[in-house]
């Protein structure tokens, strides 16, 4: 029997890993041994380790580079570690800027193609940005592809924080969506909340004696959706998952990633302001930025998120040194540094 493989994709900050987080939580409830691959452009973890800290799922870990493209020699080999462990489905959480179908390819290779079945495609859009891509983006013509690649390819497309943004922007989107991809469902949602149930459909422990259906590759028919009036007079739907009543070259040219750490000596002096204010200077460049930081006047280690242009602090334990993972489009990793050394000089 075939491990059936959910790839996740989607831009810098659109809410892949909160989805792998509900995915992991429930694939345990159901009694099932999940594996992951989880590939972030920077040097330093930073959502592997959040995925280990809330589920205690090991995790395999491909940094500073793109599976797609500098590290796609090392896919079928984290495949392999995995399928080791008999997991009864596997997720592989893609970089912000990854093809996705240049991943389901791989699947094809001989080394799996027995072993492995592509379960879904799922691509999640930021609904405060995805509308701007092609215009913010326009001097990188590969990322311009690359996320049009993973709307094109997608079974299931989650647009989410639809909370954030006007109706009228729903619909465009949705109108964007379909027209590049008239196959795909679509699901309006925020912090990527929706049934899971479907996407689990034919999906059984191996230990499971019983025979389940199974879908082939891209088929999502297991899931249906229902409209919900949101009361605009513009007529924009909003939709939500339902189980159904009845039983080539890199993907990316100019984006990159500067990894920063706090001085030892240095470390809790840090204040929420400084850092804040270091961040947005950079503007629409600097894409998305997470990392883990002690503040000054905080007993705890605090996991500080940039996403659009929204920053967000929670509490963490990670134990290792303090550092900032910065990702942009042609960034300016020298003046960068320099900014960086002056908050602690």
């Amino acid at each position: 029997m075939k491990i059936p493989v959910i790839i996740l994709s989607g831009f810098l900050g659109s809410g892949k890993t909160t989805l792998l987080l509900s995915l992991l939580k429930e694939s345990k409830r159901r009694g099932l041994n999940p594996g992951v691959i989880m590939n972030e452009l920077g040097a330093k973890d930073v959502d592997g380790y959040i995925l280990q800290e809330s589920t205690g799922t090991s995790v395999e870990k491909l940094l500073d580079g793109c599976i797609c493209c500098s590290r796609k020699e090392e896919l079928p080999r984290s495949l392999s570690t995995l399928l080791a462990r008999r997991p009864d489905i596997i997720y592989i959480e893609l970089t912000g800027v990854a093809d996705p179908d240049e991943i389901a390819k791989s699947l094809l290779a001989p080394s799996l193609a027995d072993r492995l079945q592509l379960h879904h495609a799922i691509t999640l859009l930021d609904a405060e940005n995805a509308l701007e891509y092609s215009s913010r983006f326009s001097s990188d013509k590969q990322l311009v592809r690359t996320l049009r690649k993973q709307i094109t390819t997608a079974d299931l497309i989650i647009v989410n924080k639809s909370d954030l943004v006007e109706p009228e922007t729903l619909w465009k989107i949705e109108k964007m969506v379909s027209k590049q991809n008239s196959e795909s469902e679509i699901v309006f949602t925020h912090y990527s909340q929706i049934n899971l149930a479907p996407l689990f459909t034919g999906i059984a422990a191996r230990s499971f004696k019983g025979s389940a259906p199974r879908r082939g590759p891209g088929n999502i028919s297991g899931v249906t959706l229902q409209r919900m009036n949101t009361g605009s007079s513009s007529g924009v739907s909003v939709a939500a998952v339902h189980e159904p009543e009845t039983g080539t070259d890199g993907s990316f040219s100019q984006v990159a990633a500067v990894t920063l750490t706090v001085p030892a000596a240095w470390a809790g002096s840090l204040r929420k302001e400084e850092l804040e204010h270091f961040l947005r200077q950079w503007g629409y460049s600097l894409l998305r930025a997470k990392g883990h930081v002690r503040l000054a006047g905080r007993d705890s280690v605090q996991l500080v998120q940039l996403a659009g242009n929204r920053i967000s602090w929670e509490a963490s334990s990670y134990p290792g040194q303090p550092y900032i993972v910065c990702i942009g489009l042609n960034l300016d990793e020298k003046a960068i540094s320099r900014s960086w050394a002056a908050l602690f000089s």
